[in-house]
């Protein structure tokens, strides 16, 4: 008996044994890691997230920093903020965008934004006004200049206050050389000379947006009259478009421009017969110039280059110039500027300046107006 109550005794707690550990299972294998492995696995996504926003941060300073080491600065580490580029035309025309690529190449060299600003009116007096009497001698702002800046002081209609050294010249990059062109199917005259044999006999007419010195276009046909004996009419227009569809018309006799607009002649029905250049035009290469015809040694163009007020620091200014001989060499800006027929030519300092006056003295005599 008492053997019976041992036996069923023992199986009792094993029993017991058995449910315990039925019951303790679940509790260990139902882990809390089951809901606790996702929130460990974002934090730790979040934690690779952070760093790699870190590291592309660091990447960024890093090629900041490389950017900023090869900058023109001064000293004093300017320039240190956005260069404004004052542009006296509208935008989207050649000036403009001119300016846009230079810009563009200026960046790379300065290491801080160059921003072109529009400001057209009078023919860039609007730009040159704001430049020369609203603007502080910083350094931080500079103009596009042209060969007005010389001659408004002769415009008889509306004359300018400021001369050449009202400014502060800093570089110039682009000569685009003045020309003439005739019909291909006018049998009157074939050729330069022949334009002026006919032109002393019979007088020739010309369209201009200006009929003043201050016009490259009429001191070309004064040029003519005073040199050769020709007797030239000027009709006025308001541009050289207006000039070109007069003289495609047959209305006008020949046409006088720049080379950068004249690239499409042979395609317009027209030719180019001379170059007024010291050299043949790249865009133009078959056109003489009046010196290789033998007949005279006239070189006129437009010049298109840049300029502070003065009052900079020589500092500042010595950066800005070699920033312009630099971009002026740049690939991109020399490919965009020759696509637009931009003829590169860099000039600097003093030789920059004579570039200029040569051009006023040569005008002057031309018109037979004395220098101010």
């Amino acid at each position: 008996m008492k053997k019976l109550l041992s036996a069923i005794l023992a199986a009792g707690m094993a029993m017991s044994l058995a449910a315990c550990g039925g019951s303790a299972a679940p509790a260990t294998t139902a882990a809390p890691a089951t809901t606790a492995a996702p929130a460990e696995t974002k934090a730790e996504e979040k934690k690779e997230e952070t760093k790699a926003e870190e590291k592309k941060e660091e990447t960024k300073a890093e090629a900041g920093a490389k950017a900023e080491s090869g900058a023109l600065k001064t000293a004093s580490g300017w320039p240190d903020k956005p260069i404004t580029l004052l542009c006296g035309y509208s935008a989207g025309g050649s000036s403009d965008l001119g300016c846009r690529y230079l810009a563009s190449a200026l960046e790379k060299q300065l290491g801080v934004p160059v921003i072109v600003e529009n400001a057209p009116g009078s023919g860039s007096t609007v730009a040159w006004m704001r430049l020369l009497n609203n603007t502080e001698p910083d350094g931080n702002t500079f103009a596009l200049v042209n060969l007005s800046i010389v001659y408004g002081a002769y415009d008889e209609t509306n004359p300018r206050e400021y001369t050449i050294d009202s400014f502060d010249l800093l570089a110039n990059h682009v000569i685009d050389y003045q020309c003439v062109a005739i019909r291909t199917d006018d049998d009157r005259f074939s050729d330069y000379q022949s334009l002026i044999d006919y032109g002393k006999e019979n007088g020739l007419i010309c369209a201009c947006a200006t009929t003043t010195l201050t016009s490259g276009d009429a001191t070309v046909a004064k040029m003519m009259e005073k040199e050769y004996g020709c007797k030239i009419t000027i009709i006025p227009v308001e541009g050289a478009g207006d000039a070109e569809t007069m003289f495609l018309a047959g209305e006008v006799d020949f046409l006088i421009g720049n080379v950068g607009d004249m690239m499409e002649a042979e395609e317009n029905g027209y030719k180019v017969v001379v170059v007024y250049g010291d050299e043949r035009s790249k865009y133009l290469p078959d056109v003489p110039t009046e010196k290789e015809l033998g007949i005279g040694d006239y070189v006129s163009f437009s010049a298109r280059g840049y300029a502070y007020m003065p009052g900079v620091d020589e500092d500042k200014r010595e950066v800005m110039m070699t920033a312009l001989a630099n971009a002026f060499e740049d690939p991109e800006y020399q490919k965009n500027m020759e696509a637009m027929g931009a003829e590169l030519k860099l000039y600097t300092g003093e030789e920059y300046y004579n570039l200029l006056m040569d051009q006023l003295d040569q005008r002057l005599e031309i018109w037979g107006v004395e220098k101010k």
